[in-house]
Parts: structure tokens; sequence; C-alpha cells
């Protein structure tokens, strides 16, 4: 960049510049340009070039030139300006057309030398032919002169041509212009030089020669022939002057042009890219980008980048993207797209804004690169390890529920087994016959209550190994009304009062054995256990949660259950709290087991002589 700044600022220096965009306004010119127009650079800015038109050229050579740098080509030529004083001066004139992504002009660099002295001498030559001397003297000191024979044989030079050239004026005269030929231009387009120039005709153009040193210059050259009396060339007087900083500056830029080429080819090659204007609307997209998206180049162009939306991202997440580029920064991100075949992908993006002259976005330019396989990899990862989480999560589970009924084992087998040992060893011990027949009437009993035990035991173990259990709709109201027939003389005889208010929820998706189970051990309990101070009340509600789960209650006015005494033991087995002949303690640890078996839950709420309820949350279930 300090280079071209350097060239810029030769050229700056040097050369008459002006800078228009496509329609041909003004925007730029350097001091030059004032000084030879006689106008500030606030009186240019935003006027065309009319302000300076000599009305000398005709409408047809102006078209010409427009239609020239239109096309994106480099026009060349002369220009006779008028000044703001009405003074009228020539430039030779390059105009270089700047060309978009689309390879459009967005605006054209003119380059100018004041040929005002050239073109003037051009004129004093056919004036004053026969004030040769004069002529001569004008000529030597305002360019590079020199004159040569019919065949090319230099005859003279001037000082300016021996600076340029390095070379003596001895060394020169009686050579002809092979000894400065760069081997720059064609044997074509010498040819086609000394054609014209033959036919007595003006030649004009640049020419690349090679000094004494064997360094190069570019000069800006006209060659006028003599004409004998026959009309004849009988000498040649070439007048240049020096265009090389002009010409290498003109090279710098081809250069620059040409590598910004290489860089947008390499990024075509290695990258997906897609460019758009300052609305986001689609105006180039590389073959990368069709490939990965499935659309065609036609399918995009004039779409924004909703046509690839997954609708993956938040809107909150595109507002911040939007937000950051249209403030002129950088974003950088991962984002998911949607192809044409309804297919995803993963890109890793970097949005590049590019600033216009009031440092705002005119276009972004995207640059992205596949990471499908990366983030598919971390997605399998992340399954990997949920599954390995849950894994764990249920073999703590189940090593504690295995810790449980060990515990549950230990204590409820061990009594039994202890007496019954008991028992044998004092049958085996006593000679009494009697007290032997005592002894072993003891056993049956202690026996049974084992087996019950061990029953309970295992139907719970059967419980929670049922993981292939029948699965229906079932509605309360139905299964309610079967179960309360069963109670239908216990109802009666304690005068008890059920209200039942399933208007929130009246079915759920659960295994109807479990069901029954559950609710007869409740409805059981709570007639069980009545008070007997008050006739039974006996409340029945389901609710909705927000998870779209379904809380059962079931709520007694009976004896109740000091929470603060029981709180850790009411689901345990064998575990009872009043004194009843029926109790056993294993209703609420079954049912616990059947509620969790179905991943619920279930909790209750007791004051000792104001009742219990219990709460179950049975979890939606997929039908």
């Amino acid at each position: 960049m300090e280079k071209i700044a350097d060239y810029k600022y030769a050229l700056d220096e040097s050369s008459i510049i002006a800078i228009t965009d496509q329609k041909g306004i003004i925007n730029y010119v350097n001091d030059n340009f004032c000084n030879i127009s006689k106008y500030t650079a606030e009186e240019l800015i935003g006027q065309d070039h009319r302000i300076i038109n000599s009305g000398f050229h005709s409408k047809t050579f102006i078209k010409d030139l427009w239609k020239t740098i239109a096309h994106g080509k480099v026009w060349k030529g002369e220009l006779k300006n008028k000044a703001k004083d009405g003074s009228t001066y020539w430039v030779d004139t390059t105009i270089v057309p700047f060309l978009d992504e689309n390879n459009k002009p967005y605006q054209y660099v003119a380059i100018r030398s004041d040929i005002t002295d050239r073109k003037e001498g051009e004129e004093e030559l056919k004036k004053i032919l026969k004030e040769i001397s004069d002529y001569k003297y004008a000529l030597d000191e305002s360019a590079i002169v020199a004159i040569t024979d019919q065949k090319g044989i230099i005859t003279h030079v001037n000082d300016n041509f021996c600076k340029i050239s390095k070379y003596s004026t001895e060394e020169l005269i009686g050579q002809d212009h092979r000894i400065i030929n760069s081997g720059y231009h064609s044997q074509e387009f010498i040819k086609e030089l000394w054609k014209t120039i033959a036919h007595g005709k003006v030649w004009k153009g640049e020419l690349k020669n090679k000094a004494k040193d064997g360094s190069t210059y570019w000069v800006d050259t006209t060659i006028v022939p003599f004409l004998n009396q026959d009309g004849k060339p009988y000498q040649y007087v070439a007048i240049r002057s020096d265009i090389t900083e002009r010409k290498e500056g003109e090279e710098e830029l081809k250069k620059i042009l040409k590598e910004i080429s290489d860089y947008k080819y390499a990024l075509d090659e290695s990258a997906i890219v897609a460019i758009t204007d300052q609305k986001g609307i689609i105006t180039h997209v590389n073959d990368n980008f069709c490939k990965i998206s499935k659309y065609s180049t036609e399918e995009l162009i004039g779409q924004d980048h909703r046509i690839i939306n997954s609708g993956y991202h938040s809107q909150e997440f595109i507002k911040e993207l939007w937000k950051t580029i249209a403030h002129g920064k950088v974003w950088k991100g991962e984002l998911k797209n949607k192809a044409k075949d309804g297919s995803t992908y993963w890109v890793d993006t970097t949005i590049v804004p590019f600033l216009n002259q009031d440092g705002k976005p005119y276009q972004y330019v995207a640059i992205r690169s596949d990471i499908t396989e990366r983030k598919e990899g971390e997605e399998q990862i992340r399954a990997n390890n949920i599954k390995a989480i849950e894994h764990a999560q249920i073999l703590e589970l189940k090593n504690t529920q295995l810790v449980d009924f060990c515990n549950i084992v230990s204590h409820n087998l061990r009594a039994p087994l202890i007496n019954i040992a008991m028992l044998v060893d004092f049958v085996e011990q006593s000679e009494d016959e009697e007290e032997k027949s005592e002894a072993l009437a003891k056993i049956k009993p202690v026996v049974n209550h084992l087996m019950d035990v061990f029953n309970e035991l295992v139907e719970s173990i059967q419980v929670k190994q049922d993981t292939e259990v029948d699965v229906d709709t079932i509605i309360l109201e139905d299964c309610l009304v079967k179960i309360l027939r069963g109670f239908e003389t216990q109802i009666e005889e304690y005068e008890a009062k059920i209200h039942i208010d399933l208007s929130e929820a009246n079915s759920i998706y659960f295994p109807p054995k479990y069901i029954d189970s559950i609710l007869s051990n409740l409805i059981s309990n709570a007639l069980k256990y009545k008070s007997p101070h008050r006739n039974p009340v006996i409340h029945i509600k389901t609710q909705k949660t927000e998870q779209d789960s379904v809380i059962l209650s079931v709520a007694d006015n009976g004896l109740g259950i000091d929470l603060v005494m029981h709180k850790d033991q009411i689901f345990k087995i064998r575990k009872t709290f009043h004194k009843h002949p029926d109790a056993k303690g294993f209703g609420l640890f079954m049912t616990k087991t059947q509620v969790e078996a179905m991943n619920g839950k279930i909790w209750a709420e007791s004051e000792p002589e104001k009742g219990t309820t219990f709460f179950i949350e049975f979890k939606k279930l997929q039908s």
C-alpha cells in the first residue's frame, strides 16, 4: 500500500488527474487539474466535464469516447479544453474505467498531461517552417527531439534526447533508432509506424525505449515527415515527451488489478463465496456456493439469504449479525443453512462489509467453508455424552434400588427367620413333649408371615422389572366408578362422602392394572384410617400442569400421619402408623413402586387428626 501511495503521489505531482463516477460526475481533481483549468476543486466537484468543454471536438468524437469507456476499455487521445478565464489548453488524455465484479464501470480515472505546448508547437511548425532556427530552439527546450533522414539515420538529437537515452550526440549521429529499441514493440507495430510516416503522415503514439545503461523509458511521440517538392519525405522530426512515470503508474495499476484477480480466483477455488448489496440481495455466487446449496446461479441471484435459511438460528441471532455488518464491522461465526433439497449444512462464515466514501456499507462479501462433518461429529459426541450420562444415571438408580431391596430383605426377613431358628432350637433342646407341641404351633404363623413378606417382595420386584407392561388410555371416571363399587358396603357403613372433580383431566395414559391397584390402595386407606369422631369425606381431583402432566390428588379427613416423625418412612414396606387389624404396611410401598415404574411421582401432605392428601403426578406418555 505504501508503494501504491508513492505512485499516487508521483502521479499527482506529474499529471493532471480527475475521477468521475459512472455517470461522468466529477468526484475528485488534483491540484494540477485546478491549476490548468483555473477552477477551484469546489467549483469542479459535482460537475461533469462540460464545464471545461471548448466546443472544439465534434459530438461524434465525444460519443465514441464515451462508447469506448462505457464498454470497459481504456480510451487514449488528445482533448482541447477551455479554462475558467476562457483560454484553451490541450491535454494528452488516458481514461481508465474501474470495473466492478460484474465487469461494469463504476468510476473513471482520467490521467492527462499538458500538451498545449506541443500542440501549439505543431501549429507553429506549420506557420514558421521558414523560421527553422526559432522553431528548433523552442522545440529543443520543451521536448525530446531527434531528426533522421528518409532512411531513418539520425542526423540530429537535442540535449533532452541525450539526457533521457544516456547516449552522447556523437554516439547517436549516424545510427538509426534501433540503438534505443527496447524490443517491447512488435515488428507489426514498427512496420505500421514506418508505413504511416513514409506516406507523409504524422505518426503519434507511445514508445518504450532502452537507454544506454539498459534501463527503459516511455515517451509520448509525434513523428512529423518533412516533404520535398514531390510530396515525398526527405527527413523526419520526432518530438517526444517523457511519460515514464505515468506508464509505470498504469503498469502498477495493472499488476494490482491482476493480483486482485488472482486472489479472487484463489478464493473462488477454495471457499464458498457470495456477494450481496447493502440490502442483502445476492449479486454474485461462485460454483462452490451453488454446489453446497444445490441451487443454480440463476435461482440465487436477486434473492436474499432467506432462501437458504434453515430456521435453526433465533431472530435475535440474525438481528445481531445484521447489526454488526451494518455498522461496517466484520462478522464471524457458524451458520446452519438449508439446501434446495431440504438437507442442512454448516458453514464457518466471515462476512466483510465493503464501505463507500462515507464509510457506509455498499456491499457484503461472505466467505464460507463447509464444516458440516465437524459439526455432525460434535453432535454425535454430545449425543454419546448424553447417552453415557443417562446410562450412568440408570446404573446409579439400579444400584440404589438394589441397596434398598437388600435393606428391605434384610430388615423384613431377619426377624421371622430368627424366630423360626429360636423355636427350632427350643424344640431340639426340650424334652417336654407338651413344650415341643406349643413351640411347633408357634412356628406356623411365623412361616405364614414370612411367606407373606416374600410374596410382597416378589410382587414389587415384578413391578420394577416389568418394562413391557401394557399401557392404555384410562378414563378416570369409569375407573373410579368400578373401584368405588367394590367399597360400597364400607362407604354406606361409614356414611362416607366421595367428591370427584375430573374437569381438568379425565384421562391418562397408564397401565390399567397399576391404576386399579393405586386408586384401590388410596381409597382403602382413606376409609380404613377414618377418624372415630367424624364421617369420612374423600376428595378426588385432577389438575393439569404447564408440562402437560396430570396430578391426581386423593384427600381425606381421617386420622392423618405425623410427617415430622414418619416423613422418611411413609412409603417404606411393612410400615404402619395406626393400629388396624388389616394393616400390613405394603399398600403405600406398592403404590409408590407402581407410580415410579412409569416415571411418575408420589408424595403426601398430612397432619394428625386433620387428614391426609396423596398427590400422584402422571408424566405425559406417548400414546
